[in-house]
């Protein structure tokens, strides 16, 4: 049977987000909370393996506010948008859901959702996930336009979200990706989940600062080098 090209990206989406969340927050599961260079590295990992191996079908978004700037650079639709986002939500539920496969273990410490205590405050953390999301997107909307580039995207994305992880983790939790946040949150509810929503706000406000910017820079195609 031949897939459309429509469900082959959602599929991507799928897969890809799946494996950034489980290996990402699997390493804050399983015993990584503490180390934050190990946490970092784990999610750049899910990211590099996610961009080489379904980048080329989807572009490998795995990130509802990587999706949203390419809607607003007039890269997709919104309607693209509403399945990528479905098929980002669902790879990250199931992720999560199989994460919980492994909660008798003696090491497993929960699902690894986003979260903040006093003395950061819910702005000083919106704040936070605005801008590091900000250079998560930027440079996302940057380097896929360069074409010497490209077949470098993957060690790109996974060492700029390693280096922001290691910056921003001990203030926000350095989500940077609000289906990232969500799905472990639903699933957890509690203090997760009435968190949640600064981990939706600060990186889709981060992703539209990051598009202005971008745009303001780039003015056409014929103006860069």
């Amino acid at each position: 049977m031949k897939l459309t090209i429509s469900i082959r990206q959602f599929l991507a989406e799928f897969y890809g987000t799946f494996i950034l969340v489980f290996v990402g927050t699997g390493s804050l599961a399983f015993g990584l909370g503490e180390d934050l260079l190990g946490v970092a590295f784990a999610f750049g990992a899910g990211a590099l393996i996610a961009i080489y191996t379904i980048g080329h079908i989807s572009g490998a978004h795995l990130n509802p506010a990587v999706s949203l700037a390419m809607v607003l650079d007039r890269r997709m639709s919104w309607k693209q948008f509403g399945m990528y986002f479905i098929g980002q939500l669902l790879g990250a539920l199931f992720a999560s859901l199989t994460l919980l496969l492994g909660s008798e273990a003696e090491a497993f410490t929960g699902l690894g959702a986003s979260g903040f205590s006093a003395p950061n405050t819910a702005i000083v953390v919106i704040v936070f996930e605005m801008f590091l999301t900000f250079i998560l997107v930027y440079t996302v909307l940057a380097a896929s336009q360069r074409k010497p580039l490209q077949p470098l995207m993957g060690l790109i994305v996974a060492f700029t979200l390693i280096g922001l992880i290691l910056i921003g983790g001990p203030i926000s939790s350095a989500s940077l990706n609000p289906i990232r946040s969500l799905a472990p949150a639903l699933l957890e509810g509690g203090t997760a989940l009435s968190q949640v929503w600064v981990y939706i706000i600060g990186p889709m406000l981060g992703s539209v600062l990051a598009v202005i910017f971008y745009r303001f820079l780039k003015f056409k195609d014929s103006d860069t080098i």
